[in-house]
């Protein structure tokens, strides 16, 4: 099939445009695709306002078995510190977000709604010294799988 001239001269401004556009855009997006892929808590995942309504949740559910440190009592394990951090070393945040969704508090599982759990999630981050930023931890496990906790920054 052959292009008349015509036809050349009604695409060619087209593709100009397109090439651009496409040349403009990937580099934000897979930029944007890298971040989400290979998100960790040292990535600012959580916003501070978080912080306080899950030190409050804490406070009236979590504080009796995991203590006012965080340091765990002999009810309830660590939430802080060395131990807590290579427990959950290089696993996604989605599996702690089950762990407390699903498990706390140990006398009445399940009655923690879903979307107070990542303010409980930020609220830990906080305390083992991962940054706070300005996009909050949402309450959707796709997207907690897509951010890993490491102990340590790399």
């Amino acid at each position: 099939m052959q292009t008349s001239p015509t036809m050349k001269r009604l695409l060619l401004p087209f593709a100009t445009m397109l090439t651009i556009a496409a040349v403009t855009y990937l580099p934000a997006t897979a930029a944007s695709v890298r971040v989400l892929l290979h998100a960790s808590v040292w990535d600012s995942v959580y916003t501070d306002s978080q912080t306080v309504r899950g030190d409050s949740l804490y406070q009236a559910v979590c504080i009796k078995c995991h203590g006012p440190t965080l340091a765990g009592t002999p009810d309830g394990n660590p939430l802080a510190g060395t131990d807590f951090a290579a427990n959950w070393d290089g696993l996604t945040i989605d599996q702690i977000y089950d762990k407390i969704r699903n498990e706390m508090p140990p006398d009445n599982p399940k009655t923690i709604p879903h979307e107070l759990v990542p303010d409980v999630l930020a609220f830990i981050f906080k305390k083992n010294g991962f940054p706070a930023g300005s996009k909050p931890l949402p309450d959707n496990r796709d997207t907690l799988k897509t951010i890993k906790f490491q102990k340590s920054k790399s």
